[in-house]
């Protein structure tokens, strides 16, 4: 079982309604033990599939983690401590995402890098994560079902909705609502899309 690769081509700089970028879309995974595999890989391939993006795996302390469903490794590319912002930070969800709420490095990281990227998206149980780091206090979300009632006591208003935008916060229910969503972001980010 190797580690999910995309292929990433040297960045070039190009035009866009909202000034120069590279044609590159950066995008940074939380991967821990526990990690439902598909709610990373799906949203990963949906966005390389529209554009150039290239992927970091982040682990709290750089550590190689494992997936199910499928099973599958994740070998960590940084530590927390060592990414400070991207274009998109995914936060996807599975049975680790309870332990991670926990931990208050992880929820703070989340809170600093909510503010350095251009969009935050959690996937499932992710949507729990960003409620932990305060993210979504009073703010609609959406997330896996069985766990809405854990999302409202966490401060956020569960909805029925399979995504939910607050702003550049998106949160959705599952790792296909994920990857539609994911399919926009080379678009919003490197062009300023809608």
């Amino acid at each position: 079982m190797g580690r999910w690769m995309v292929a990433v081509r040297p960045p070039s700089v190009v035009a866009s309604r909202t000034g120069w970028h590279t044609s590159t879309m950066d995008l940074t995974a939380l991967v821990f033990d526990g990690v439902m595999s598909s709610d990373v890989l799906a949203p990963i391939e949906a966005a390389s599939s529209e554009g150039d993006v290239s992927v970091r795996f982040v682990s709290r302390t750089g550590e190689m983690c494992w997936g199910f469903e499928p099973l599958h490794s994740f070998k960590a590319d940084a530590a927390l401590d060592d990414v400070w912002s991207t274009d998109v930070l995914l936060v996807p969800g599975g049975l680790g995402s309870i332990a991670m709420m926990q931990d208050a490095h992880v929820t703070a990281w989340l809170r600093t890098m909510a503010g350095r990227s251009t969009y935050v998206m959690s996937v499932s149980t992710g949507s729990l994560l960003l409620a932990a780091a305060g993210l979504l206090d009073q703010r609609d979300a959406s997330g896996h079902w069985l766990a809405h009632e854990d999302l409202a006591r966490a401060g956020a208003h569960p909805t029925g909705d399979t995504v939910t935008w607050q702003g550049h916060i998106v949160t959705t229910a599952g790792y296909m609502a994920a990857a539609d969503v994911a399919r926009t972001f080379p678009e919003r980010v490197l062009f300023g899309g809608a």
